[in-house]
């Protein structure tokens, strides 16, 4: 069965003479579509966690560094921070200059690296005016840092270190421990590129000179602190919860304990376990007192006899720890 065309000839030429004229859009626009381009493995994860607490102790950290930055330069100076943001650690590396000083930290309890990041002009200004030479707007610089701009850095970073253990002291006691440092962002693998990172901001001001710095933590390596960071509470405590406390205490004082009371040990070598036959006698000696384990902890030493005709052990003393393990 023959089809049928779509458009006649009169058509046609009217398409034509349209195109030739200008008339018809001959880029079109397409079909609307609802269909968005979705790649598990790039999308961003959404967080809406606020972190209160981080805030706070970025506030005192700021106060505390002030104070050591103008120690250094003995001048007077400004710390500021800023509110903290979260982004992906790819997006965030895009606005890390080269050469800058990469400081890698292990920031015990929070898990995996964090980072505490300065920017040239502050390591050009924070040098400038160590020597005594005037604080200036620095040039932008592609080359490593100097031996001796290395040797100020690192005076810089100990007084950081140094603070952060101070502001987060109150709250929850940290171990800084100083990893490694790197002036390229390129070559940082500490983190994937998706992974989510919270970062402090903190501006700098020299005699009219600003600079910045910023202090980088893994979103997932702050979960063990998350609740403490993210809650309300008062400055210097911790909310803890009395019926969970106690709850805990009831389940612990219901647990079933095995109990044991040993009166004796002796060692004997390999040789003579093998040859051992029913009948056979282990002497060992016996003063009377026996050994109360509970699952396999040492718990009571004491005398051992018989009360209401059961064997049993007076309890006179407590056991120190690994003293009759």
């Amino acid at each position: 069965m023959p089809t049928e065309p779509i458009l006649n000839q009169e058509e046609v030429d009217a398409l034509i003479v349209g195109m030739n004229d200008g008339r018809v859009d001959l880029a079109g626009g397409g079909i609307p579509s609802d269909v968005r381009r979705y790649e598990l493995g790039r999308e961003t994860r959404v967080v809406r966690t606020r972190l209160p607490t981080l805030a706070m102790l970025h506030e005192r950290f700021a106060r505390l560094f002030q104070h050591s930055v103008c120690n250094i330069l003995r001048r007077s100076a400004g710390v500021h921070g800023g509110p903290l943001r979260i982004a992906k650690f790819a997006d965030y590396l895009l606005g890390v200059r080269t050469p800058s000083s990469i400081n890698l930290m292990r920031f015990s309890p929070v898990r995996g690296t964090a980072m505490l990041v300065l920017s040239p002009e502050l390591v050009f200004a924070i040098v400038e005016n160590f020597f005594g030479g005037r604080v200036r707007a620095a040039r932008h610089e592609t080359r490593d840092f100097t031996a001796t701009e290395l040797r100020i850095v690192q005076m810089l970073r100990d007084a950081a270190l140094q603070d952060l253990r101070e502001a987060w002291s109150p709250l929850v006691a940290v171990g800084v421990e100083w990893i490694s440092s790197e002036t390229n962002p390129q070559f940082l693998t500490v983190l994937g590129p998706n992974d989510i990172v919270v970062i402090g901001d903190f501006e700098l001001e020299i005699e009219s000179v600003k600079s910045s710095m910023s202090i980088v933590f893994p979103y997932s390596g702050l979960e063990p602190i998350k609740e403490i960071l993210g809650g309300g509470a008062h400055e210097g405590s911790r909310d803890e919860d009395g019926r969970w406390r106690r709850s805990i205490r009831e389940d612990l004082e219901d647990a079933d304990l095995e109990v044991r009371a040993v009166v004796g040990a002796q060692g004997v070598r390999l040789g003579q376990l093998l040859d051992f036959r029913p009948g056979d006698v282990v002497a060992f000696d016996f003063d009377g007192q026996a050994i109360v384990y509970a699952e396999d902890v040492p718990l009571f030493r004491g005398r051992f006899g018989v009360s209401r005709g059961q064997q049993a052990v007076q309890v006179e003393q407590r056991c120190s720890r690994g003293k009759y393990q």
